[in-house]
């Protein structure tokens, strides 16, 4: 079986799932300062891209999705979204530049009921979210910028997908995003890995973890916390 597919390319769905259950076990902060250590400090996106359900955590490769203004309903972008969706594989996360619109819900409970259903694990929207309660019901995790119950045609449509794409960044104006890239999102922010720095990244924020685990049971146990914080340092 493939994962999803990035130029011509294809991923082994049990190699991805390693991964996924591997990084589900971290935390953004961990990732994030191994991301800064390898000249990578600007991975990080919006910090106003926050889950609809609290506890949330988006974790694997991303699909990318590029949308445009569209105020005259432009037929031939419509279509665009049936055929967008049969391209995803599992276990994808659907990614979506939304052209730093604000005024509309470019996803909702339909779009994660077809997502599901084609290999969506999760969405990462810079825009608007709409149908709140019925995704907490599927229990379909979403990151988002806003909620708004405005319908999205004739107004925003789906414009290229499996493109780079540009979402805002945190620590820089923009953060761009590639088909493949490995996306994490949990309660401390969503980060970007790139999709070369996947494994090394995962390896390198494990042993931070396990470095900071073994520092939380010495400064309960070691009365000499000076002499704790000399051995692992700035942890």
């Amino acid at each position: 079986m493939t994962g999803v597919r990035d130029d011509g390319q294809s991923m082994d769905v049990a190699a991805v799932e390693d991964l996924r259950v591997r990084y589900i076990r971290l935390y953004g902060g961990a990732i994030y300062d191994v991301l800064d250590e390898m000249g990578y400090p600007n991975q990080v996106l919006a910090t106003d891209l926050v889950p609809i359900e609290p506890g949330s955590v988006v974790v694997g490769p991303a699909f990318t999705i590029q949308g445009v203004s569209d105020p005259m309903g432009d037929e031939e972008l419509s279509q665009r979204r049936i055929r967008l969706f049969s391209e995803m594989r599992y276990p994808c996360v659907d990614v979506r530049d939304c052209g730093f619109d604000v005024r509309v819900a470019h996803y909702g409970e339909m779009n994660a009921t077809l997502g599901v259903k084609h290999g969506a694990v999760g969405a990462i929207v810079d825009g608007g979210v709409r149908d709140v309660r019925l995704l907490r019901e599927m229990g379909f995790p979403v990151f988002a910028r806003y909620r708004s119950p405005v319908e999205a045609k004739k107004r925003w449509s789906y414009y290229r997908w499996q493109v780079p794409i540009t979402l805002r960044g945190a620590m820089s104006a923009t953060v761009t995003v590639h088909p493949g890239d490995f996306m994490f999102a949990d309660q401390d922010g969503v980060l970007a890995i790139p999709k070369a720095l996947t494994v090394a990244v995962l390896e390198a924020a494990e042993r931070l973890a396990g470095l900071e685990n073994s520092a939380r049971t010495e400064f309960a146990e070691n009365p000499d916390t000076e002499a704790v914080y000399q051995k692992y340092g700035r942890l």
